[in-house]
C-alpha cells in the first residue's frame, strides 16, 4: 500500500487503489448475506479504519485495527445489516484519528455517521464512580440509543470483545471495568433481549472479580458433570420419545446449561447450596408454531408430575424486551426435578439475538412485535430525560429500570402492561399515559377499592380513579414508586407545586404587611411597580412573590421599597391576622403541623414555610414561639368558616389505673361518639397505672372538649389532656 493512501481517503478518494483487502474469515462470513455491493462498503469502512489506526496497538501489543475487526465480526455473527457492520468497524476513528464526522457522512450516509457518534461519546462511561461526570456520560449513552437502537447494539459488542481482552489492563481497571458491565452492560443487554450476550459478559465479569469463587464453581460443575450428563441425555430423549409418539415431530430438545454467574446469584439470593442449585436441571423444546408450544406443554404435563405454581405464560403475555415461552418445572424419572422453556424456534432466536433480530439483514416482519416492544423502553428514554433535574437523577432512574424482575397488569379493557416488580397502581397510572398518574386519587384492583400503595401482583386488573379537577401529587408518593417515569413525573409536579405554594404564600406575606399602611397590592401597576421591582432587581412580580415564599427574601424589607413606592412612610398600623376559611388562606391551601396539631378554634399562627407552603402551627408551639413578632414568615391568623366540615387530628394524653379490660372501655367512648382512632400507644407507668397516646379525629374545639370531658369521667382514668408541643 503507497504512502499517500491515507492521504487520499481522508481527501474522499476511495478508490480500488487505496483499498485494504478484508480478511479472509471476516469476508467469508460477511459474504454469506450480503451482495457485492455491499462488502464494496464494508471493505471502504475497514480501510477508513485500517489507516486512522496505523500505528496505534492495543496494551496486548497487538495492531488496535484488530479490536474493531472483532467487534464487527461479533455483529456478523448476529447478521446485522451493513451500516451496523461499517459503524462497528469505525466505531473509535473520531476519538483516535482527525476524521470527522461529516467526513463520514458524507462517504457512509448519515445513518452510519450517527451509530458512529453515538458510540464513540460512550468511550469514558465509568458507572463505578458515581460523579456528576459520569452520571452525564451515562445520560448521553441513553439518549444516544434511544435516537437508534443500533448504537447499543455496537457498543456492547463493544464492551463484549473488551471482556474478552481484559487480562492486559491494569488490576483496578478490570476491577472497575468489570463491575460496570454487572451493573449496566448485563442488565442493558437483557432489557433488549439479548440473552447470550449478556450471559457471557456477566460470567467475564464474575470470573474477573471473583477469580477463586468462579474457579471453586468451574471445579464442582466439572465434578458433577459426568453423572449430569447422563441423566440429562436420558431426560432428553425420554421427552423427545414421548412427543414424536403423540404428533409433535419436528421437534428439538436441548439442555440448558447454566452460566456461572447466575449459579453464583441464585446461591447467594436464595441462601441454598451448590448441590440443590444444580440438582435442577433445565431444558428447552423447540417446535414449528405456537400451537405445538401448548400442544407440547399438555403431553408433557401429561406424562411427568408439574410442580404446582411453577407455570408461566410468556407466550400470552411476553416479557417487554421481546422474549416469549412457556416456562413449567415438572417431576421427572425417579422424581428429578427439572425446568422446562417451549418455544417457536423464532422465539428462541429472538430470546438469542433480541432487538437485533429486528436488525437482521433482510429481516421479515415476523421479529416486528419484538422489536416494538424493546424498543418502547428505549423511546421513552428523552421524555424521562426532560422530566429529570439532573444528570445523576437520570442516572438513577436508569439503573432502576433495567431491573429485569416485572409484573404482567391489565386494564379494565384487558391491555396488558410489564412493570418493575414492586410497582404500585401509581406506577401503573403513569405507565398508561402521564395524564392518568397526574389526576390519580384511588384505585380499584380486581375490582375492589385498594390504597395506592398496594404492592401489585401479576394478573391483576387494575382500575384508575381520577379527579375531573385537578389533583396534587402527595411527596409521601415517592416513598413507594419503583418506576422511573413515575418518580420522574412526581417530582417535576411536587417542583411546579412547590413553586405555585411558594408564590401563594409570598402573595399572603406581602398583602399582609401592605395592609398594614391600609394600601393594598393592587394599587401597585404599571411603571410605579415596574420601577420597584427594577429596585429590587427582579423581572416579575411572580418572581419577587416566590422568592419571598421560599424564604429567598425578606418581607419586611420588600414591604419597605413598595411603601416607598406609595410614599407612605406614616402610619403603620400593627399586622392585622389573616383570615382562614375552608383550610385556606386567600386561594391557597394550609398545611397542619405535625408536631403541634392544631384544630379548628385554637388560636394559630401561619407560617410561610420553604418547602411546604403555607403551615399552620398552634402558637403555643415551641416551634414557632421564638420567631413570633420577629419574622415576618409567622403571620398570626384567625378562623373563619368551616363550611366543608374538615375533620382534624389531635393528641390525647390519657392515664389510668392499669386494670383488664381499660383499653377496650377508652375505644368504646370514642366509638359511642362517632369518632376514628388514628393509632394508640400504650405504656407502663408502674404497677397501678398506665398511659396512653391516642390520636383522634375531631371537627373543632368543642368536639375535643366535649370527648375529653366523658374520658375524664370515667372511673379508671386519672387525667386527660391534649399533647401540644409546648414544653
Amino acid at each position: 500500500m503507497s504512502d499517500h493512501a491515507l492521504p487520499g481517503i481522508l481527501n474522499g478518494d476511495i478508490s480500488d487503489n487505496n483499498l485494504v483487502k478484508l480478511p479472509a474469515k471476516f469476508k467469508k462470513t460477511a459474504s454469506s448475506y450480503l451482495n457485492k455491493n455491499e462488502l464494496k462498503k464494508i471493505q471502504k469502512a475497514y480501510s477508513l479504519a485500517f489507516y486512522a489506526h496505523e500505528g496505534q496497538k492495543r496494551r496486548d501489543g497487538s495492531e488496535y485495527i484488530t479490536h474493531p475487526l472483532s467487534v464487527s465480526t461479533i455483529l456478523l455473527d448476529l447478521k446485522m445489516d451493513p451500516d451496523s457492520i461499517c459503524a462497528s468497524l469505525m466505531h473509535d476513528v473520531l476519538e483516535d484519528s482527525d476524521i470527522n464526522k461529516n467526513y463520514i457522512k458524507k462517504l457512509f450516509g448519515k445513518d452510519v455517521s450517527e451509530i458512529v457518534d453515538g458510540v464513540s461519546k460512550l468511550t469514558k462511561l465509568d458507572i463505578a464512580n458515581r460523579s456528576e461526570r459520569d452520571a452525564n456520560n451515562l445520560q448521553k449513552m441513553m439518549l444516544a440509543i434511544s435516537k437508534d437502537v443500533r448504537v447499543v447494539l455496537v457498543k456492547i459488542c463493544d464492551r463484549l470483545h473488551n471482556m474478552r481482552t481484559i487480562a492486559h489492563l491494569p488490576r483496578s481497571k478490570q476491577i472497575q471495568k468489570s463491575k460496570e458491565t454487572i451493573e449496566l452492560y448485563g442488565p442493558l443487554a437483557l432489557r433488549i433481549g439479548m440473552q447470550d450476550i449478556r450471559a457471557e459478559l456477566e460470567d467475564l465479569a464474575f470470573r474477573c472479580i471473583h477469580p477463586l469463587r468462579a474457579s471453586m464453581l468451574d471445579n464442582a460443575i466439572s465434578k458433577s458433570s459426568g453423572g449430569r450428563k447422563r441423566i440429562v441425555s436420558k431426560i432428553r430423549k425420554e421427552l423427545k420419545r414421548k412427543l414424536k409418539s403423540n404428533g409433535i415431530l419436528d421437534v428439538a430438545v436441548k439442555g440448558r446449561e447454566k452460566n456461572v454467574y447466575s449459579i453464583y446469584k441464585k446461591i447467594k439470593s436464595k441462601h441454598k447450596p451448590f448441590s440443590e442449585i444444580l440438582d435442577v436441571y433445565g431444558f428447552r423444546i423447540l417446535v414449528d408454531s405456537i400451537d405445538d408450544c401448548y400442544r407440547t406443554l399438555g403431553i408433557i404435563h401429561n406424562y411427568f408430575s408439574p410442580i404446582e405454581n411453577r407455570f408461566k405464560d410468556y407466550i400470552a403475555i411476553p416479557k417487554s424486551n421481546g422474549y416469549q415461552a412457556l416456562h413449567t418445572s415438572l417431576l421427572a424419572l425417579n422424581a428429578f426435578p427439572i425446568e422446562v422453556q417451549i418455544q417457536t424456534r423464532n422465539m428462541s432466536e429472538i430470546a438469542s439475538f433480541g432487538i437485533a433480530a429486528h436488525w437482521q439483514y433482510k429481516t421479515n416482519d415476523k421479529n416486528k412485535g419484538s422489536e416494538l416492544r424493546a424498543t418502547r423502553w428505549l423511546s421513552s428514554l428523552v421524555d424521562l430525560q426532560k422530566k429529570s433535574d439532573s444528570p445523576r437523577e437520570f442516572a438513577e432512574s436508569i439503573k432502576t429500570d433495567l431491573d429485569s424482575n416485572e409484573v404482567y397488569l391489565f386494564s379494565p379493557k384487558g391491555e396488558i402492561y410489564a412493570l418493575r416488580k414492586g410497582s404500585t397502581p401509581i406506577d401503573f397510572a403513569y405507565e398508561v399515559h402521564s395524564d392518568l398518574g397526574d389526576s390519580i386519587v384511588g384505585c380499584k384492583v380486581n375490582r375492589s377499592i385498594a390504597p395506592l400503595n398496594i404492592e401489585l401482583e401479576t394478573g391483576q386488573t387494575v382500575e384508575i380513579i381520577t379527579s375531573k379537577t385537578e389533583s396534587e401529587a402527595d411527596p409521601d408518593w415517592l416513598n413507594y414508586v419503583v418506576t422511573s417515569k413515575a418518580r420522574s413525573y412526581i417530582r417535576a409536579r411536587l417542583k411546579k407545586q412547590k413553586i405555585s405554594d411558594a408564590r401563594k404564600a409570598g402573595k399572603v406575606m406581602l398583602e399582609t404587611e401592605l395592609k398594614r399602611t391600609g394600601s393594598n397590592l393592587s394599587e401597585y401597576r404599571g411603571g410605579a411597580l415596574k420601577k420597584i421591582l427594577d429596585s429590587l432587581g427582579v423581572s416579575s412580580l411572580n418572581k419577587l412573590l416566590t422568592d419571598l415564599g421560599l424564604g429567598k427574601r425578606t418581607g419586611s424589607i420588600v414591604a419597605e421599597r413598595f411603601y416607598s413606592g406609595l410614599q407612605i412612610r406614616e402610619g403603620i398600623k400593627e399586622q392585622k391576622p389573616v383570615l382562614i376559611h375552608d383550610n385556606k388562606i386567600e386561594s391557597v391551601t394550609v398545611r397542619f403541623a405535625k408536631c403541634c396539631q392544631p384544630i379548628y378554634g385554637d388560636n394559630v399562627v401561619a407560617h410561610s414555610d420553604t418547602d411546604k407552603g403555607i403551615v399552620l402551627h398552634h402558637d403555643k408551639c415551641k416551634q414557632v414561639k421564638p420567631f413570633l413578632n420577629k419574622d415576618p414568615r409567622y403571620i398570626p391568623a384567625i378562623w373563619g368558616e368551616n363550611k366543608k366540615d374538615h375533620l382534624y387530628k389531635v393528641k390525647l394524653e390519657v392515664y389510668t389505673e392499669d386494670k383488664v379490660g381499660v383499653l377496650s372501655d377508652l375505644g368504646s367512648v370514642f366509638a359511642r361518639s362517632g369518632m376514628n382512632i388514628g393509632y394508640v400507644n400504650t405504656r407502663t407507668i408502674d404497677k397501678k397505672f398506665a398511659g396512653f397516646e391516642i390520636q383522634i379525629e375531631v371537627r373543632n374545639r368543642d368536639e375535643l372538649k366535649s370527648i375529653m370531658q366523658k374520658v375524664r369521667s370515667m372511673k379508671f382514668t386519672t387525667s386527660c389532656k391534649r399533647n401540644i408541643n409546648d414544653k
